[in-house]
């Protein structure tokens, strides 16, 4: 009952106890004293103290919704947070167990492990591609956006080196020069330890950076590691690793072996590159040169290694593109295109280098590369 149902009540009793009083002549009503409000004592209490308790009582209620609601909100980002790097942890795992097998080759090569490498390594690439193929797919919450761009190119890294690793370790077991074979397996490994490096200096030292500033400790970032050993990618360990693939030491490539740069075309002006004098290129989103390469040697060389790098000096960072050529006969000639460097029109001379080779057992490296200076329009 309301404070506004007790005062008719106490009205309707008070009419009921006090004598009517007849009505007079018109006259004597109007003369009468006029009576002033009556004074009900303390049952006519002000409403002001009651709505101040209500609104108290409503303060308090909304108070208590927004701290539910506050807290429904901070669940369900500690749900998203987790339900990422348990996705994360699942893949990592699996690449990890490629690596650990990696490992377990290069820690322990006999004869008899080199029977099934090839097969192996297939089995790793496949298995890889898959990997980043579920990294690619994840979702991330908005709070490691960027750090998942990170997480997704650690992953590309070992794809990357293990696609190269495969002809790298098969032509290093074909040759009997163990040092050159051991130099281009240790360039594949290095990719794969710089996924390492990436993992951990871009993801996930971020990520645990920002959880703790968000104050969430119940929720770890998984940890990842695909070589057990850095050693494992030095070039000696490569050579040793040779070694006992094949059985032991082996003799030094008997022979002429060796591979040289004939010359190198932009296109699609298909103008030939000068080493001695500067080249004006027009400026292109995607640039394309025609690399020529020659066998000098007596030997079939297979999987030789062709790099462009360009170097400019309003950018921080060189550009680089490799090709392989799969095969070259002794004393044959084969062109391989390379494009993907990209340039502006400026007035700064940049500097194009061109390598080919070494491939193994190949001693004379001085008509192996040169550098041209090129300006772009």
């Amino acid at each position: 009952m309301s404070f506004f149902e007790d005062d008719e009540e106490e009205q309707l009793q008070e009419d009921l106890t006090v004598p009517r009083r007849r009505p007079g002549p018109r006259s004597q009503r109007g003369s009468g004293r006029r009576r002033g409000p009556r004074n009900r004592g303390p049952r006519g209490r002000s409403p002001l103290p009651r709505v101040l308790v209500i609104l108290a009582a409503v303060v308090i209620l909304v108070l208590i919704a927004s701290i539910g609601i506050k807290s429904c909100v901070d669940q369900r980002t500690v749900s998203e947070y987790r339900d990422y790097f348990n996705a994360v942890g699942s893949i990592t795992k699996d690449s990890d167990a490629i690596g650990q097998q990696l490992s377990g080759i290069f820690q322990n090569p006999s004869p008899q492990v080199r029977q099934s490498l090839e097969a192996k390594l297939g089995d790793f690439q496949k298995a890889s591609n898959q990997i980043l193929a579920r990294a690619k797919a994840i979702n991330p919450p908005d709070a490691f956006k960027q750090e998942n761009n990170w997480f997704v190119a650690s992953m590309q890294f070992r794809v990357r080196g293990l696609n190269g690793l495969q002809p790298a370790m098969l032509n290093a077991l074909g040759a009997q020069d163990n040092n050159a074979g051991a130099a281009q397996i240790s360039h594949e490994m290095l990719i794969l330890l710089a996924g390492d490096v990436v993992y951990d200096e871009f993801f996930y030292q971020p990520c645990q950076k920002e959880l703790g500033q968000e104050q969430i400790s119940d929720i770890k970032v998984p940890e990842s590691k695909f070589l057990e050993d850095a050693e494992l990618a030095g070039q000696e360990t490569g050579v040793a690793v040779l070694e006992k693939l094949k059985g032991g030491p082996t003799a030094q490539v008997t022979g002429l072996h060796g591979v040289a740069l004939v010359g190198v075309k932009a296109e699609p002006s298909g103008n030939p590159l000068q080493p001695s004098s500067q080249n004006n290129l027009k400026a292109a989103g995607s640039l394309t040169f025609q690399v020529e390469v020659e066998n000098q040697g007596e030997a079939t060389e297979t999987n030789v290694p062709v790099s462009i790098t360009l170097t400019a000096p309003s950018r921080p960072n060189p550009q680089k593109i490799e090709g392989q050529i799969p095969s070259i006969a002794p004393n044959e000639r084969k062109t391989i295109d390379l494009s993907g460097l990209a340039a502006d029109p400026s007035s700064e001379v940049t500097i194009l280098s061109v390598s080919c080779g070494p491939v193994p057992g190949e001693k004379n490296l001085q008509n192996n590369s040169a550098q041209y200076k090129v300006v772009f329009g």
